[in-house]
């Protein structure tokens, strides 16, 4: 019998089986986790909220569950928020865990701050170092990170999924993208095909999985991953993804549009999909095709502003230049200050916000 909570792995039944099963807090945080990772955020926090009100005490992995919900969210101004509900977590818990994990939003050093690192790099608990190693990371000391993280995963028991396996195999993959030298089979891909063993109705460590395969250009396995993991959870709308961009990596570009398309009509608001499909047609010189898909992108998540700014670029490069700078004025006023950041560091953005400033037009600051 493997270790399972439920048997259909859709959205629609795991909503069914939360909803009636409103009083049964083990069961909602379980759902409101998968929810989180499987990026229905609004869910996610509906459940985990009820989850935490249930049983706020023995589960700080759904503090941090509710905290991404937030921190995840591009439909409004959650980040807040998600700091908050991870300080209220770490209140109500003590959790050493939610700490270590905590610890990746600080900035800067002090002697307070070096003290808890200390101590939290000593704990007895797997849990804690992963979650330590991964904060570390994103404080920017990579080598400390993986020095730790390969510590803690040398005493794992090979029987063990322990908790912040994820965030273990997530920051090993992330440095191995960027140049460190890191045996992503042996050293994260062995461990996650032995998690999906033991969880297989864990979505969480197939996403991983097809990860691991995506930073090392394997994308014929990446395709027979995500095959794999789609026979378990068939409405997984990021899973179609990869295997749309694998399949287009191995120049197999009708499949690619066979699955953006299947990523799109599992999640209509999904605008990676639509602008990779749009990408895909204008490549092929279909650029009625990719002005369609381009333009619902407003239609179908009207709220993000940067899939606008994919439609602007897309005018931009056929041409329509004046439409373009419209659409960028629009969309790029409407974006929040780091949104903006990251935009001006676009090469197609800068030439965009470079027009408008020769052009003499005012530029909102948030």
């Amino acid at each position: 019998m493997t270790n399972t909570y439920y048997h259909n792995n859709t959205i629609p039944y795991l909503l069914e089986l939360a909803y009636t099963n409103w009083n049964n807090a083990e069961l909602l945080g379980k759902i409101g986790v998968e929810m989180e990772t499987r990026t229905r955020l609004d869910i996610a926090r509906r459940i985990l909220e009820r989850a935490l009100f249930l049983n706020p005490l023995h589960h700080p992995e759904w503090y941090l569950s509710f905290a991404f919900a937030h921190f995840r969210d591009t439909t409004g101004n959650f980040s807040g928020d998600g700091e908050k509900i991870l300080i209220d977590g770490i209140e109500e818990t003590d959790s050493d865990y939610l700490k270590a994990s905590y610890l990746s939003l600080f900035e800067g050093n002090s002697d307070e701050l070096a003290e808890l690192i200390k101590d939290l790099r000593h704990s007895d608990e797997l849990s804690v170092r992963f979650a330590l190693g991964h904060s570390l990371l994103w404080r920017g000391d990579a080598d400390d990170a993986c020095a730790l993280l390969r510590a803690t995963i040398a005493e794992m028991d090979d029987n063990d999924v322990p908790l912040g396996l994820e965030a273990y195999s997530g920051a090993m993959n992330w440095m191995r993208g960027q140049g460190m030298a890191i045996d992503l089979e042996h050293e994260v891909i062995s461990h996650l095909q032995r998690a999906i063993h033991s969880l297989p109705d864990v979505y969480n460590y197939r996403a991983l999985h097809i990860q691991a395969f995506q930073t090392l250009r394997d994308y014929k396995r990446v395709a027979e991953t995500a095959h794999e993991t789609l026979l378990r959870f068939p409405d997984e709308e990021t899973t179609m993804f990869a295997l749309a961009a694998a399949y287009e990596k191995l120049g197999n570009e009708a499949n690619a549009v066979l699955w953006y398309n299947r990523a799109i009509g599992a999640k209509p608001s999904y605008t990676r999909a639509r602008v990779m499909l749009g990408k895909l047609y204008e490549r092929r010189g279909e650029l009625d095709a990719a002005e369609i898909v381009f333009r619902e992108i407003a239609i179908a998540n009207p709220s993000y502003n940067l899939g606008k700014l994919e439609m602007a670029y897309f005018l931009k490069r056929i041409g329509r230049d004046k439409e373009a700078l419209s659409l960028f004025r629009y969309a790029y006023d409407r974006l929040k200050t780091f949104e903006k950041a990251s935009v001006e560091q676009h090469p197609e953005g800068q030439i965009f916000v470079s027009s408008m400033l020769s052009l003499d037009l005012p530029i909102v600051m948030n």
